[in-house]
């Protein structure tokens, strides 16, 4: 935590030699002093908020920063209108990432950007293994992913609330379909569920 001006300015007093020249306070010495703890107190203060700029997911001022390093979104999510949240949580997300080719990486990687999703795999049906009731399922299946995931956000029209020539309704696709299908290992073939 940063210090104050007061005890900027008392470390400075106590830092003085010892005489009784310099014992008096109040005068020119001291206003002196504080003209030197003023710049200083605010030196450390903005030291104390760039600590906060470092980690993607709290900076503001440095965010331009981060994303100019990290380039164009090869998704395209950073041409529309999103919130600061949504930004750093990408920023955040893109900096960090290191790959891998597990299904709880993908997790990982959905829940860094703020969906929640799950992955079902299929293998394909053997003799001695099937049980009644099962589905049979294909050789190469066993490729293929199914990712459940909530919609965004969904709207209906209604009496009272909306007016004339607003939408009857509509629902906000993820947009974590691009980053999954960019990351996917390429012999697997994703297939998406909204729930």
């Amino acid at each position: 935590m940063s210090r104050t001006v007061a005890t900027i300015l008392g470390s400075l007093i106590g830092k003085l030699p010892i005489g009784w020249v310099l014992a008096f306070r109040g005068g020119v010495l001291d206003a002196v002093l504080e003209a030197f703890a003023q710049p200083l107190a605010d030196a450390e203060a903005e030291a104390e908020a760039l600590m906060r700029e470092i980690d993607p997911r709290t900076a503001n001022r440095l965010l331009q920063d981060f994303e100019r390093v990290l380039g164009p979104d090869p998704c395209g999510r950073d041409l529309g209108n999103r919130t600061l949240e949504q930004r750093q949580r990408q920023a955040h997300q893109r900096w960090t990432a290191r790959g891998g080719q597990s299904v709880p990486y993908y997790i990982e990687t959905a829940a860094r950007l703020g969906v929640t999703i799950q992955i079902e795999e299929f293998w394909p049906s053997r003799v001695g293994v099937l049980r009644a009731g099962q589905p049979l399922i294909a050789d190469g299946e066993q490729f293929t992913w199914r990712i459940k995931l909530a919609l965004i956000s969904q709207w209906w029209f209604r009496a009272g609330q909306n007016h004339a020539g607003d939408r009857l309704g509509g629902y906000t696709l993820s947009d974590i379909e691009c980053e999954l299908r960019r990351l996917k290992p390429a012999h697997t073939q994703l297939v998406f569920a909204y729930i």
